[in-house]
């Protein structure tokens, strides 16, 4: 199965119009041809001698491993040969999950640019896989390395990537005058899985950025992203796994000098696997400092923002605690938001005491139960803490059918606030090979504070989220009350729908072909009303271009038809106001970007149009520059410019990133921001020393600065100076 078969094609009605023109050909896979692509079970043999992860794979280490050389090309084509030829090895211990590869490649094709772990990998070549140890095709563990040995680790939840979370495993590269090897060991410790079930999910992947081009072992359906846990390949007979005592430690020690106040603590988180399913953890004394600070909220609506989580604790299992279909098209209605743990309502840091949490699987259920102790936001004499809690239960009802529920209990002002919800979600292939995804959810809050009686939140979203052609349609109800402790709102009291399409062809043959990777074309209607049925605000969209050529360049134009009504008047800015009533008004967007696998590389956006009543011109540019593996530099620069009635008003936002690495093993990173709008600047800079997986040195400095009467003038809002150092231990 080396060779793959040239696919069929079926030319659809919309696609004869461009056949006729001697252009494209249609983009549709017939659907027979997808078995091509699939693989036959496999079994990955067990082997009593562990090969030593060194980056130099050897035949006495691997003679026994199971061979797969059998990739076939997903992008920019679907069904051709590798360019560069794969040989994956795959095989098990009680202890490991070990995967190597072979790529055999000219060396002057390899992107290979970094050295720092942790460091955004994805412009680069890797290799790596996907495990559903459950094989539920519903989430699954992601595994990637670049040809420098940066680990890229995260968690599939179905379509969507979390990349924010991370655990302990081992891989080693090593370059070739062929190409490069690799070498994987995944410790069982590090993952859950049912001992009962002796089938697993696999994924192997591999991407080349000069020319850009991915290859997959397995494709279930060619036309959704292929690194989707309903993409697996099942692997069969794993048996005798092994997870030790199940107890891992994290010892921590922290140095910490916060504004004047300084202390000296220690921190400790326990982990106890009471079936290699399941796992509870225990923290002591948590220690968030060292954390990076969120990128600066310039935000130019009348609506809060939102900010993803960044602290490990909140990470472990997140995608457990998922509720409805939100991210990551919305946020808005959201029960559960965990920054809403250990913050005030006002963003000011509140110490975690100590916190609980049991996630993992039990036959079709899957868990997460989280309850944390933390200072109260409002302290007084009685109340000088509080208990935030949540639960979230998820059960698979029938194949492709899951119920879930979710509770959350108290608020960080110490209020006994409550959030109770179900959602369901559906998840197939119809039509032989078009996904199709459907989710509804209800949620009501309980707060102590209610002044009304809509306290619910309710919505559906159904979506095709296939390559060619996408469809995602979505209501939601938000009711004037609703207002969860724990959760994420930034618009209540509202009726909102969506519908957006697009429609993507990927030229197989003639001279659109030689150039082009895809073109695409998109139309969308978002549309708020409030509870009456008036409509608020309404955006139309429409893309008749977007386009990616074979050096990865692409250029993007759209335009935005939108309708705000104002129900008071707002005050934009101290020169600028709009004025209660209807606004109707329209801007034309730009996006250009270049290939990533270029040392130099920049992405730009321009918007030209009316903002409410006023006229709009907007630019955001960011220039990368990569000319070797221990330098990474990011540049972006942003301005805003409003004119209504002769009155201006300008804002404007910089960042500077500098990544150092010194070697694999130190890193120095640095960021620096900027905006006009609230007038702050801050700096965050860290050195990290990471010898191993499970040890790491790191002294950070995070400052903050009102600069709202110039920079001589200027005011220090916060300042964090840490060092830090943790370790994991395992048994």
């Amino acid at each position: 199965m080396s060779k793959k078969k040239q696919p069929k094609f079926k030319l659809s009605a919309f696609t004869k119009h461009f056949a006729i023109l001697g252009l494209v050909s249609s983009p549709w896979v017939n659907a027979a041809d997808i078995a091509n692509y699939q693989n036959r079970s496999v079994t990955p043999p067990k082997i009593s001698s562990s090969p030593n992860i060194d980056g130099e794979i050897t035949q006495a280490e691997w003679q026994n491993a199971l061979v797969i050389d059998d990739f076939v090309e997903y992008r920019p084509e679907v069904g051709q040969a590798p360019d560069h030829p794969i040989k994956a090895l795959v095989a098990y211990d009680e202890n490991y999950f070990y995967v190597a590869a072979h790529i055999t490649q000219p060396a002057d094709t390899i992107t290979d640019r970094l050295l720092t772990q942790g460091s955004f990998a994805w412009r680069e070549d890797y290799f790596g896989l996907v495990l559903d140890t459950n094989f539920d095709k519903s989430d699954a563990y992601l595994f990637h390395v670049t040809p420098s040995g940066v680990k890229i680790d995260g968690l599939v939840d179905g379509s969507n990537y979390i990349e924010e979370w991370n655990t302990i495993w081992y891989a080693k590269t090593k370059k070739t005058d062929k190409g490069w090897d690799i070498e994987i060991a995944i410790p069982m410790q590090s993952i859950s899985f049912d001992e009962n079930k002796s089938s697993w999910g696999l994924q192997l992947r591999y991407k080349s950025s000069k020319p850009y081009q991915q290859y997959y072992w397995n494709l279930n359906n060619t036309q959704d992203s292929p690194w989707n846990a309903n993409q697996v390949g099942k692997i069969k007979n794993i048996s005798g796994l092994k997870q030790g005592k199940g107890i891992e430690v994290r010892t921590g020690l922290s140095a910490n000098k916060v504004n004047d106040e300084s202390n000296f603590e220690p921190s400790i988180d326990v982990g106890y696997k009471f079936t290699p399913n399941l796992t509870g953890l225990l923290t002591l004394n948590t220690d968030f400092s060292g954390t990076e600070i969120d990128a600066q909220d310039v935000n130019m609506t009348r609506f809060n923002s939102y900010f993803n989580e960044q602290r490990d604790f909140f990470l472990q299992d997140a995608q457990l605690f998922q509720f409805g279909q939100f991210a990551p098209f919305a946020t808005n209605g959201m029960p559960f938001y965990s920054r809403r743990i250990g913050l005030s309502p006002e963003s000011e840091v509140l110490d975690i005491n100590w916190g609980t949490k049991l996630t993992g699987q039990i036959d079709q259920t899957q868990l997460g139960v989280l309850s944390v102790n933390q200072d109260s936001a409002t302290q007084s004499q009685n109340n000088k803490s509080t208990q935030l809690s949540v639960a979230r239960l998820k059960q698979l009802i029938y194949k492709n059918h899951s119920l879930g529920g979710v509770y959350t209990q108290g608020a960080p002002t110490g209020d006994d606030d409550s959030t109770i919800g179900i959602d369901y979600s559906y998840n197939d292939v119809i039509l032989e090979d078009q996904s199709i995804r459907f989710n509804t959810w209800y949620n009501d809050v309980d707060n102590e504070h209610a002044t009304g009686s809509d306290s619910a939140s309710y919505g559906l979203q159904l979506e095709l989220p296939n390559d060619t052609f996408y469809w995602r349609t979505r209501y939601q109800h938000i009711g004037e009350d609703y207002n969860p402790s724990m959760g994420f709102v930034s618009r209540k009291g509202i009726e909102y729908s969506e519908h957006v399409t697009h429609y993507r062809v990927r030229p197989k043959e003639g001279v659109l072909a030689d150039n082009l990777n895809f073109f695409m074309f998109v139309a969308g209607r978002f549309a708020t009303h409030d509870l009456n049925g008036n409509l608020l605000s309404e955006r139309l969209t429409f893309q008749p271009l977007s386009i990616q050529n074979k050096n990865s360049d692409s250029i993007r134009l759209a335009y935005n038809r939108k309708t705000e009504n104002l129900t008071t008047d707002w005050a934009f800015s101290d020169s600028i106001t709009y004025k209660a009533g209807e606004h109707k008004f329209d801007s034309w967007q730009l996006v250009a970007s270049s290939g990533t696998q270029r040392p130099i590389y920049a992405t730009l956006t321009v918007n030209y149009g009316e903002h409410f009543s006023a006229d709009l011109v907007d630019y955001y540019a960011n220039l990368y520059y990569q000319p070797n593996k221990h330098i990474f530099l990011n540049v972006g620069r942003g301005s805003y410019y409003y004119e209504q009635q002769h009155n201006k008003y300008a804002v404007h936002r910089s960042h500077i990133r500098l990544n150092v690495a010194l070697n694999a093993d130190w890193s120095w990173n640095t960021l620096l921001q900027h905006n006009t709008r609230s007038d702050k600047f801050s700096l965050f800079s860290r050195l990290k020393y990471q010898s191993a997986p499970d040890a790491i040195y790191q002294i950070s400095l995070a400052k903050g600065y009102d600069i709202s009467e110039g920079w001589s003038e200027r005011t220090e809002t916060f300042e964090e100076t840490s060092l830090k150092i943790n370790y994991i231990h395992r048994w």
